[in-house]
């Protein structure tokens, strides 16, 4: 589907560019050195020059490590890096070793290095930014400390089976992607400012977030089980597209700033949105292939922008679900009664055009809530049910409406480039 690359590209995109304002607890302050351990815009192309900087218990400067003069990279002895250090197309370098190194306050940057195996950082807590990228063989990342400050974090085209160790109190970016291998991914992440996005790893990638307690986005993609038992706050958007699990839950989510959706899960059975209150823009529900009961938010109130939900369903069901401020479109090609549907959530009102769309019957109604900036409501529509055939012009709203979501979703996760 064009749409679900599009929203795809926009979250990997937005997490690349986006431009929070750091709120970490990085150490900025640059030391004072002796002029043996300053580096300024320094390149190291041989071992005696990266014997300079593993001399340096503090170094400062900005170092560039790269060719193909390198066995192993040994910064045994640093212990805080002042300044960016880059490892870049080190095209021979099979083991980067630093394991007293507790402190890069820029990037570090492994990029290219493309039969480098094992990277040991075992002391790391405090980094600016982490990029792993084009990696390919890597399959060993040592972060047995922990990583507990950091602004991005950026793991890309990686042999990784697993990632542990990112433990950052508040991150602005967390990125994993294209990892072909990797099977768990275990952090203790507790907040991410601007986007946290998972995608096109192994197929069915276990993801376990139980400190993360807020997040502005998050994009996730073929995931197979997932864990967020904290989570209670996303101040955008909430995309779960083409993943792996059966069953999904997050029990402590009370609001979302912006859109919900849950697109191509082709295994799901069961979606528990338990404490969810408020979806603040568009709602979507689509192409879940074995979800036939949609029943799992008992307590959503209110809905900012339009909902769709399409599929082979059998029942669906918003007990406290008053108010939908844009379009409300349901379609099923299973046992969904419109009418009976309409009985259940007779309290639901609707700012935009409602249409379901059954097997066997349907409805549509109009001007059933009228939106307006302090959020009042007047009642005003009609309605009529009957057969499932309906006009052009109504096919046509159809259209729009489905597209409507995909392009709030596609502006909400590549909001961050701006």
């Amino acid at each position: 589907m064009q749409f679900k690359n599009v929203i795809a590209g926009a979250a990997l995109v937005g997490a690349a560019f986006a431009t929070t304002v750091n709120n970490s607890t990085l150490t900025t302050a640059t030391p004072s050195v002796g002029s043996g351990c300053s580096f300024s815009k320094f390149t190291a192309t041989a071992s005696a020059q990266v014997a300079q900087i593993a001399a340096c218990a503090t170094a400062v400067g900005d170092v560039t490590i790269y060719g193909a003069a390198f066995g192993n990279i040994d910064l045994t002895g640093t212990e805080q890096f002042y300044g960016n250090l880059l490892i870049n197309n080190a095209t021979q370098v099979s083991a980067f070793n630093a394991p007293t190194l507790e402190l890069v306050s820029g990037e570090l940057t492994f990029n290219g290095s493309t039969i480098l195996e094992t990277i040991n950082l075992a002391v790391l807590t405090t980094v600016g930014t982490l990029t792993i990228s084009a990696c390919s063989q890597l399959d060993t990342l040592d972060l047995t400390t922990g990583i507990t400050s950091a602004d991005n974090i950026t793991i890309a085209d990686t042999a990784l089976t697993t990632l542990e160790g990112i433990n950052v109190v508040e991150l602005k970016i967390f990125n994993v992607n294209n990892n072909k291998d990797i099977t768990t991914i275990n952090s203790g992440l507790q907040s991410v400012t601007d986007s946290l996005a998972i995608s096109y790893n192994a197929q069915g990638v276990n993801v376990t977030m139980d400190e993360l307690t807020s997040a502005y986005d998050i994009y996730l993609q073929d995931v197979g089980s997932l864990s967020f038992s904290n989570l209670t706050t996303i101040n955008s958007s909430l995309i779960l597209d083409n993943c792996q699990f059966e069953s999904l839950e997050i029990k402590n989510l009370t609001s979302i700033g912006n859109a919900l959706a849950i697109t191509d899960n082709s295994v799901l059975t069961d979606i528990s949105f338990p404490a969810l209150t408020t979806i603040k823009g568009a709602f979507t529900i689509e192409n879940d292939d074995d979800l036939s009961v949609v029943d799992g938010f008992p307590v959503l109130k209110s809905v900012s922008g339009s909902v769709v939900i399409d599929g082979s369903l059998d029942n669906v069901t918003f007990p406290d679900l008053t108010k939908v401020y844009g379009s409300f479109n349901l379609t099923s090609t299973g046992e969904l009664s419109c009418s009976e549907f309409e009985k259940e959530n007779k309290d639901l009102t609707v700012a935009g055009t409602s249409n379901c769309v059954g097997k066997t019957d349907s409805t549509i109604s109009s001007g059933t809530l009228k939106s307006s900036s302090s959020g009042s409501s007047s009642e005003t529509g009609s309605s009529s049910s009957g057969s499932s055939t309906t006009k052009k012009s109504d096919a046509s709203s159809a259209a729009v409406a489905y597209l409507t979501p995909f392009l709030a979703a596609f502006m909400a996760v590549g909001a961050a480039i701006y």
